[in-house]
């Protein structure tokens, strides 16, 4: 399995881009053109590629399907849960670390947004929130998961997500990342479908690039309203998350009794314990190599 190689060149392909100035991006010129280009660099074309040289064989496993209409209401309380829980894992680890996690915001970009014209707010949903969201989910969601759920669904899950929040190179941001990558692995295996997580995860982006500086300049306050926003949030989240599994529920409990088969569990891994097929996954040179280029990096910038 060569997925950490890619997941690699991914990594490597980020930091060449954030190593590179701004004027030599063309941030400062047109940011939306520069992002999009960063991104179909640094994360679709690789996955493309990766696509392409795995076969038509893998293709299913990577879940390029539309999600049913009979999940709307599933995706409707994840992409309330996710936002809720993104937000009070935000405002967590701003206040532990508010230099580092707001040094990582892309709050600069959406302000630069509202002081110009409505299509000026449209380009800035669509290059920083709907793309992003489609590429990472692509080479994450499809193809991550697609490779790692030989070794059993919780393995695949975890390895995505893990993989997914080492990408943004920030260890203030990490625990956001991580949280964000497994609700969107979660809502992949419910819905079987790669366009749900896409469609959650533009509208988290969306809601973090619209919202987030507000909820922080609460934050900073530490009056009351910080209190009423932490219950509003902390509501949202814990009512969102019992509405997703009961819906959750549903769409399995159909399942079952349409006797849909499983898409991984007859893979011969996943008879081994959890600890095996967790070693097997994560204790490779690639993989460590990963890791390690994250906290280099990461422990670099502090």
């Amino acid at each position: 399995m060569f997925t950490p190689v890619l997941v690699l060149v991914v990594f490597l392909a980020i930091l060449a881009a954030r190593f590179l100035s701004a004027e030599t991006l063309g941030l400062d010129e047109n940011p939306y053109l520069a992002v999009v280009v960063i991104q179909l660099v640094t994360y679709a074309v690789p996955a493309v590629f990766y696509y392409k040289i795995r076969g038509r064989e893998f293709a299913p496993k990577v879940r390029l399907r539309m999600f049913r209409s009979s999940h709307i209401l599933y995706l409707f309380h994840t992409t309330v849960f996710l936002i809720s829980g993104v937000m009070l894992l935000s405002i967590l680890m701003y206040s532990l670390t508010p230099e580092s996690f707001a040094s990582a915001s892309s709050a600069d970009y959406a302000s630069f947004a509202m002081n110009q014209r409505f299509f000026d707010g449209m380009y800035l949903v669509l290059a920083f929130a709907v793309l992003p969201a489609a590429t990472e989910e692509f080479l994450f969601r499809g193809i991550v998961i697609g490779e790692y759920e030989r070794y059993g669904a919780s393995v695949a899950v975890a390895a995505s997500a893990m993989m997914f929040a080492m990408s943004h190179f920030s260890l203030a941001r990490f625990p956001v990342y991580l949280f964000s990558g497994i609700v969107l692995a979660l809502a992949t295996y419910a819905t079987r479908s790669v366009a749900a997580s896409v469609l959650i995860h533009a509208l988290n982006n969306a809601a973090v690039l619209l919202c987030e500086k507000y909820v922080l300049n609460i934050v900073d306050k530490q009056n009351v309203s910080m209190t009423l926003l932490l219950l509003l949030l902390l509501a949202a989240a814990i009512l969102s998350a019992m509405l997703m599994c009961f819906e959750a529920s549903g769409i399995y409990r159909d399942m079952a009794q349409a006797n849909v088969p499983s898409e991984y569990v007859s893979h011969p891994d996943r008879k081994r314990t959890i600890f095996v097929r967790l070693a097997d996954a994560f204790l490779t040179p690639t993989f460590l190599l990963l890791v390690i280029l994250f906290v280099v990096v990461t422990l670099m910038d502090l």
